[in-house]
């Protein structure tokens, strides 16, 4: 009996002490991105209006389109989307045009885009939908799968129009 408990504690140790192990590697995986986000959020207090912070979006588009983009409310309570530029270096851009905050109820919510999305592509399915920067414009980015085809499309945010054609990944 004594061997047999002896061999229990030893595994319930051996499994503690992996999932130890594997809790440390995340952490050191993830403290960039967590690191960015913190910095991203901090930008969007200090010149983006925001008093709270809902969600945050990372995009990646393209050179010199590396943006983080902030929901969440201001002082007078209202939903705002705030716009962070980063650099290549992963690091909020200095200037007057590195953080753009708007009104959310300027622009479509993420409802009002995704029902938008079904109404033209019926049987769509959204792979992924997040704010971003396209082609010098706030824009969602919605990566989709539709009739056997798997795309890039985006919306400008201001009016939800389309910007440019879709992008077609090849099949695979």
């Amino acid at each position: 009996m004594k061997k047999k408990t002896k061999w229990i504690l030893l595994s319930v140790s051996g499994v503690l002490l992996l999932l130890l192990g594997l809790q440390l590697y995340y952490s050191y995986v993830m403290k960039d991105t967590w690191n960015e986000e913190r910095m991203a959020i901090a930008a969007a207090k200090q010149h983006g209006q925001l008093v709270s912070s809902a969600k945050t979006y990372k995009s990646v588009w393209g050179e010199d389109n590396n943006y983080w983009v902030i929901s969440g409310k201001d002082q007078d309570n209202q939903d705002r989307m705030v716009w962070v530029k980063f650099t290549d270096d992963n690091v909020p851009v200095e200037g007057a045009d590195a953080v753009q905050s708007v009104l959310l109820n300027t622009g479509m919510s993420e409802a009002q885009i995704r029902d938008q999305i079904y109404n033209e592509l019926p049987g769509v399915e959204i792979k992924r939908l997040l704010p971003g920067m396209y082609e010098g414009e706030y824009a969602w980015q919605l990566q989709y799968e539709h009739n056997g085809q798997r795309g890039y499309r985006f919306y400008r945010f201001q009016d939800g129009n389309t910007i440019g054609n879709d992008i077609i990944l090849p099949n695979q």
